[in-house]
């Protein structure tokens, strides 16, 4: 049994339990192993990333002493595809998140036309460069715009298994809260989809959507917070072609942290 396995039984025994010390380092290496099946393979411009272990999953964070940038709203609300790359004349408004990282968008980004903590909740691709992921060149992330233009990252995720272009849904993640902020359901999908829908807490939820920029053969996605929850419970997404036939499945199921 390694540390990581000792944290783990601490957090679920009895209050007679004394784990013997952790080694933090090999914690934080058995995590990265857990985060490269599980997430996001950040690409070189996000080099200096390092991982909080949490209950219930693993956050990107700044690393220490690094400053809090400023704060923007990123612009007015797009819609549906195609996508809207967010408005570079911004409002600051006062806020400062726990621990940011920032990240170079991969084509254009998109508004979602959520906003949470007077910011609008935003989406892109952004590029990654993992040597044990070959096949994966792309992740999709959710997060903020700054005041001085930086995109800061809530969440990351990208495929780990086969091809990031295979017909299909691809790093779809769950609806989570993020340094206290709610972040929404979201993911892309390969493929001509005309509709993307999910069962949340027995209701059908559709989704929003926009063509990605650089590759108009694949839609990112979304879902309202209103309606699929951090705390809901969802089954496989599902995508249709315009006459309501079912698409390619591919990575269908959310995953969480």
């Amino acid at each position: 049994m390694n540390d990581l396995d000792d944290l783990r039984d601490a957090m679920h025994s009895t209050p007679g339990f004394e784990p013997k010390p952790l080694d933090i380092a090999a914690v934080m290496t058995a995590g990265g192993r857990l985060r490269r099946r599980r997430r996001a393979a950040v690409g070189a411009a996000s080099g200096l990333t390092v991982l909080a272990l949490l209950v219930g999953g693993f956050q990107l964070v700044r690393p220490e002493g690094s400053p809090a940038p400023d704060v923007a709203a990123a612009g007015q609300p797009s819609g549906a595809a195609p996508a809207k790359t967010a408005d570079p004349s911004a409002t600051a408004v006062e806020e400062n998140p726990d621990e940011p990282i920032t990240s170079t968008p991969f084509g254009d980004v998109v508004d979602t036309g959520i906003k949470v903590g007077g910011l609008d909740r935003l989406l892109w691709m952004q590029r990654v460069d993992e040597p044990e992921l070959p096949d994966t060149t792309f992740g999709i992330a959710t997060g903020w715009r700054t005041t001085a233009g930086e995109f800061v990252v809530d969440i990351v995720n990208n495929e780990v298994e086969g091809s990031d272009r295979a017909p299909g849904f691809h790093a779809l993640q769950m609806a989570m809260v993020v340094n206290d902020n709610p972040t929404p359901a979201f993911g892309y999908y390969v493929g001509d989809a005309a509709k993307i829908t999910v069962v949340a807490n027995g209701r059908t939820v559709r989704a929003e959507q926009a063509v990605w920029s650089e590759d108009r053969s694949i839609v990112l996605f979304w879902f309202p917070l209103n309606k699929v929850k951090p705390a809901s419970r969802v089954g496989q997404a599902t995508a249709y072609d315009d006459n309501g036939r079912k698409l390619p499945a591919g990575n269908a199921t959310f995953g969480v942290g």
